[in-house]
């Protein structure tokens, strides 16, 4: 993750870095999973194991996690839901499908927003829910659109279709 990801992060926690450091741990792991099943992205053994260290390990001994274990682990398993739900929705579905999968795929920053609740309240989460949504859709659908045709492109290739 890079200064701007950590910054973020920080600002979302009000400065409770083992709060930001939760939020960074569970992106990586969810972008790596993406990768994995769009298989648009070379991952090495180190980014997997990296990856199964974080989510088996790191994340569960994060002291934050643990103290809102309850709180944020619902929204873990709502956000690997709707991101299968989305997948789907991008590989089976027309434009209207595609449209929906375009906002459903990022559910994970919901945590975020739980986080943000957690540290400062209803009003500080709607204030890091609408930036930390901004800065997750910036590619625009269009520019989704086009990545989703080249992923689709690549992944017939890697498995003989093309």
């Amino acid at each position: 993750m890079d200064t701007t990801d950590r910054d973020l992060a920080l600002e979302v926690a009000k400065g409770d870095a083992a709060a930001a450091e939760f939020m960074l741990q569970m992106c990586r792991v969810m972008h790596l999973w993406d990768d994995l099943i769009d298989k648009d992205k070379a991952v090495s053994d180190a980014q997997i194991n990296e990856a199964f260290q974080l989510a088996l390990v790191d994340i569960p001994r994060n002291p934050f996690y643990a103290r809102h274990f309850v709180a944020l682990n619902a929204h873990v398993q709502t956000a690997i839901t709707n991101w299968h739900v989305a997948t789907r929705m991008e590989r089976e579905g027309g434009d209207y499908e595609k449209s929906i999968a375009f906002i459903l795929r990022s559910s994970y920053m919901d945590l975020f927003t739980q986080v943000a609740q957690i540290v400062g309240g209803p009003g500080w989460a709607v204030e890091m829910a609408h930036k930390t949504r901004l800065l997750t859709h910036k590619e625009t659908y269009a520019g989704y659109l086009m990545n989703l045709e080249r992923e689709a492109i690549g992944r017939l290739a890697r498995e003989g279709g093309a």
